[in-house]
């Protein structure tokens, strides 16, 4: 078991997948294998600050249940390379993450803390940003978390096995999250690109970008750890340079062993001194003179077959190096190959999806545009439907006059014709009445004369001219 409780096959998986939501379930919510032995040692081997304070979980206590007030640390966070107090761009990303430490992975643990160092032996801050930006945190069922990168090729794993039992409970002097929670995007700015994480890391290239961080092992060691400030503790760095070791030439069979020297002791007798250094001295030269020359390491002989046989090694072993940094350079080329074209690949699906988001929002504005127009549309449709209709009540009513109208010219001109007829007859009658107004005239004078005489006027008239 690594580190990562789901490790993937591909390094560079893009983050664009969708994550799992977290269930808040521990499948490996055991007891705790840490005894107080242990904690020592990881107190003297990780170099604990006097002032923390670190306890030995009971056989009751769990992992995903801290005491009030302590957090869960794991050993192998102390391999990612985690130090106490843990420093500032962590608390701020695990605070703004919304989770535990105790629920980071080794790869995520050991990503942390390698780009903090490499961070800050830049000269520089890692913010949640600029993390979000070179990659993301995802959470498995579990809820534990990895870190995943869609262009840097980072490669970390912890083999030891058993990890998710070696668990101890230290102190939150921090304000950090205690217990398990639901993990919380870090924001990603638009106006952080690829160019200026390497302006801000001082690299020149890509290249040079995924040579840093290909292997984060060299930024959590001790040494790096304690250089950025991250430890308190030097590790061997203080340590002075052992001389390189000589393998002894070895002696032919045929050789006599050599006898270790001792001391000689010192006479009883009182003999002189200068006399005793002498024979000692002239005792030496003897036993070098008749030693050997077969003894001496110039003159031994080496079988050919061992030459030949050592050479053939040699060679190999060198045919065998040069084709190694062969293959290593085909490699890290094929590598930083696909990697460009990893990185053009993701540029142009970044500038295609920015180009369909305008297109998208462009189309966007045009429905409601058109919805618009049609709600306009409509509601001119329907004022138009109302118009017509007036106008067809309207048609119905001018018809209907149109009737009317024409029935008043038939009944005008059957009334001018009557007319004619009654002017006609009113002029026979005329001519009748004037006619007979005329006989009558005539007939009345006579008559008027005849009545007048037969009036009493007439006879007193006479009467009184008689």
């Amino acid at each position: 078991m690594s580190g990562d409780p789901n490790p993937s096959k591909d390094h560079l998986m893009d983050t664009s997948g969708a994550r799992r939501p977290h269930k808040g379930a521990v499948l490996d919510d055991g007891a705790s294998s840490v005894t107080s032995d242990s904690l020592t040692v990881l107190h003297k081997k990780f170099h604990f600050p006097n002032a923390l304070v670190a306890t030995v979980p009971k056989r009751s206590d769990r992992a995903s249940h801290p005491p009030p007030g302590y957090l869960v640390v794991y050993e192998t966070h102390l391999r990612a390379g985690l130090r106490f107090p843990p420093p500032p761009e962590l608390t701020d990303i695990v605070a703004r993450s919304g989770v535990s430490i105790a629920q980071f992975s080794y790869r995520a643990m050991s990503m942390m803390i390698g780009l903090i160092g490499l961070f800050r032996d830049r000269g520089v801050v890692l913010t949640p940003e600029c993390l979000s930006k070179m990659g993301r945190f995802i959470s498995d069922t579990q809820g534990r978390l990895t870190f995943r990168s869609k262009w840097l090729d980072i490669r970390t794993r912890d083999h030891l096995k058993s990890w998710a039992s070696a668990f101890f409970f230290v102190k939150n002097d921090w304000g950090l999250t205690e217990r398990w929670g639901k993990l919380t995007d870090l924001p990603a700015p638009l106006h952080i690109g690829e160019e200026d994480i390497m302006r801000i890391l001082k690299v020149p290239d890509i290249e040079h970008l995924l040579y840093e961080v290909r292997y984060l092992g060299r930024y959590i060691e001790e040494e790096f750890l304690f250089k950025v400030g991250l430890s308190i503790h030097a590790g061997r760095s203080e340590a002075k340079m052992l001389k390189k070791s000589t393998k002894a030439p070895e002696l032919p069979a045929s050789a006599p062993v050599p006898v270790p020297k001792v001391a000689p002791k010192r006479p009883v007798g009182g003999g002189d001194p200068q006399s005793l250094k002498k024979k000692r001295t002239e005792g030496v030269a003897t036993s070098a003179d008749k030693a050997p020359s077969s003894s001496s390491p110039a003159r031994m002989r080496i079988p050919e077959d061992v030459l030949n046989h050592q050479c053939i090694g040699r060679r190999h072993v060198d045919d065998l190096l040069l084709r190694r940094k062969v293959l290593e350079a085909e490699l890290t080329h094929s590598l930083n190959e696909w990697n460009n074209e990893f990185v053009k690949v993701k540029y142009l699906q970044g500038e295609y999806k920015r180009r369909y988001d305008s297109r998208t929002k462009e189309v966007r504005v045009l429905e409601e545009e058109l919805s618009e127009c049609r709600t306009e549309l409509a509601n001119i449709v329907h004022s138009v439907s109302l118009q017509n209709q007036q106008i067809d009540r309207l048609q119905v009513d001018l018809d209907e006059e149109q009737t009317v109208i024409t029935q008043l010219r038939k009944d005008q001109k059957t009334a001018a014709e009557t007319v004619g007829k009654l002017e006609a007859e009113n002029k026979r009658s005329r001519t009748l009445l004037a006619e007979k107004e005329a006989a009558l005239s005539d007939l009345e004078s006579s008559r008027i004369v005849e009545d007048f005489k037969k009036s009493i006027a007439f006879k007193s008239i006479i009467q009184d001219h008689v």
